[in-house]
């Protein structure tokens, strides 16, 4: 090996884990936290089928009368059904006749019915008024599940390629619930995905135009504000522990016509870039569409034609549905996110072993799962899982997923049993004395959080009872281990992670001065104020706004 090489590769193994990297599983709900780095969640974990590498979904959305997407889709799903005799095409719908005659023949054919909210407000949360949005939310889903033997899994919020009409309140306090009738969705797909030329992965053919521009990047609304975007990542993703999202490529065809005109060869070229871009990364190519003039059928059959001979098997065509169901077979080993009453089922996706891919781990009252995805074989290998993620309710417990470890393997701590390692087979205990076990008091939901602060790949413990959390460091010795304390309090005056009843007391943790620490930002109903980070001895020391 020459030196050049040995020197990159001595790099690579001293480079320190992500230490946040799974921060998500415990913060606040946020739909936009996939990157470039977040662990992949590639097609062959889930799919089922082992020459198939990536998916591709087409879903028209705004059908409230069927006769109108009959015929503009009919040529689309006669192409579908020339690859194998299905016609995988889902329809967000706002609303339609439950008894319409065409749709159990659509169903037959293999297409999915999905929801659009019942009146399609642009935004939903206009006039900030949340309980209206729910119940137009609601009665979406109730309307579809009068569908005879049918029940909808996905949705998509209005107006989404064209304002940030989507938002963490949307997941957290309408979608993650559930109707009055008791039902409830599985799968969005209102996050557009934006592939650009920082993903040195992708050819520059395909994240670039013929003038070495940015390829997609245009076709983000310069007109506007548009931020509900995730760059680089095409693949599921988690929201707030309960919805799978499944990101939409940019552009939409309304997208694709505020740039380039109504049916623009420009824009199917592009939508082909983007099934390249997809299958490289093996993930999901989902396509929002519209018989509103702004694409054609044709067009979209071309797009079907280009991906089913250039790729083979290679994909396959599915419906939200049918994404769902091999999510939660294949890939969660039967235990979907949601309980048959719409709660937590304690099913969480993280990469456990700091391989670049996304492991499961299920923790409750049925099952206690660990599967570990093998990328060289393509197979998931399973050991048990030792701690109660959800309590007999289905509420989350307050188990803290956190990288305290060299390699970045995962390491959990449960209130109740202390600290555990991932050691690459399965969960080690440490023993007690060592376990980081908290006092009384840190035992309530959100009073202990894990955060690299000093940028060294490992977490930080930043908890305790309200008033009185203390910041400290993981230590090691050989085989001891013990966590230092460096500050005490650790939080500024007047600011907490929970409220006296265990409540999220409105603590975030965002690099506001982009140094690479992570700073306080603290809101209530009475005071807000911001706090950077100085150092693990002197916490957050320097208040910057308050008021």
């Amino acid at each position: 090996m020459n030196v050049p090489s040995l020197l990159m590769l001595l790099a690579s193994v001293a480079a320190p884990p992500h230490g946040n990297r799974l921060a998500y599983l415990d913060g606040p709900c946020d739909p936009y936290y996939p990157g470039m780095d977040t662990a992949r969640l590639v097609t062959p974990q889930w799919i089922g089928q082992p020459e198939v590498e990536a998916a591709v979904v087409l879903a028209i959305d705004d059908m409230r009368e069927t006769e109108k997407y009959e015929r503009f889709l009919r040529p689309i799903l006669q192409r579908l059904k020339r690859i194998d005799g299905r016609a995988p095409v889902s329809i967000m719908s706002p609303r339609v006749d439950p008894a319409d005659a065409r749709l159990p023949q659509w169903l037959e054919e293999g297409l999915s019915i999905e929801t659009h909210t019942y009146d399609h407000p642009c935004p939903l949360f206009q006039g900030g008024d949340l309980s209206r949005a729910k119940v137009t939310f609601d009665r979406c889903i109730d309307l579809l599940c009068q569908i005879p033997n049918y029940r909808p899994v996905a949705f998509r919020m209005p107006c989404c390629d064209s304002m940030n009409s989507v938002s963490p309140r949307f997941f957290s306090e309408i979608f993650n619930r559930t109707t009055p009738r008791g039902h409830f969705l599985t799968v969005d797909s209102s996050v557009f995905l934006l592939f650009t030329s920082d993903d040195r992965q992708l050819p520059r053919s395909v994240v670039l135009d013929e003038g070495a521009h940015e390829r997609f990047r245009p076709y983000v609304p310069a007109d506007r504000i548009m931020v509900n975007l995730i760059e680089n990542y095409p693949y599921p993703y988690v929201i707030g522990r309960l919805c799978w999202e499944i990101p939409p490529v940019m552009p939409s065809d309304w997208d694709a016509q505020h740039r380039n005109g109504r049916c623009s060869p420009k824009s199917v070229e592009d939508y082909k870039a983007a099934i390249d871009a997809v299958v490289i990364k093996q993930g999901v190519f989902s396509i929002c569409f519209h018989p509103h003039g702004w694409i054609g059928n044709d067009q979209i059959v071309e797009l079907v034609d280009y991906a089913a001979s250039r790729y083979g098997r290679r994909i396959q065509f599915l419906t939200f549905r049918e994404v769902y169901e091999r999510l939660v077979e294949n890939l969660l080993g039967g235990d979907p996110l949601r309980t048959a009453a719409g709660g937590d089922n304690g099913v969480r996706v993280l990469d456990v072993n700091n391989d670049g891919y996304m492991d499961v781990v299920v923790g409750n009252g049925r099952t206690r799962l660990t599967r570990i995805w093998d990328s060289a074989r393509k197979r998931w290998h399973e050991a048990p899982f030792p701690v109660l993620l959800v309590d007999a309710r289905s509420r989350p417990r307050p188990v803290r997923f956190a990288v305290l470890q060299p390699d970045g393997y995962a390491s959990l701590f449960d209130p109740e049993s202390g600290l555990w390692h991932f050691d690459g087979q399965g969960w080690i205990q440490l023993a007690e004395g060592a376990r980081g076990k908290p006092g009384r008091g840190e035992t309530e939901p959100w009073a202990v959080v894990f955060r690299d602060l000093d940028g060294d790949g490992i977490c930080e413990w930043i908890g305790g009872p309200p008033g009185s959390e203390g910041l400290k460091r993981y230590r090691r010795s050989g085989s001891r281990e013990w966590w230092e304390t460096t500050c005490r309090p650790a939080l500024p005056e007047g600011t907490a992670l929970v409220d006296a009843k265990g409540r999220d007391a409105g603590l975030r943790f965002v690099d506001v001065d982009e140094d690479g620490h992570l700073d306080l930002v603290f809101s209530n109903a009475q005071r807000y104020s911001v706090h950077l980070f100085t150092s693990l001895e002197a916490g957050w020391s320097r208040l910057v706004l308050a008021g």
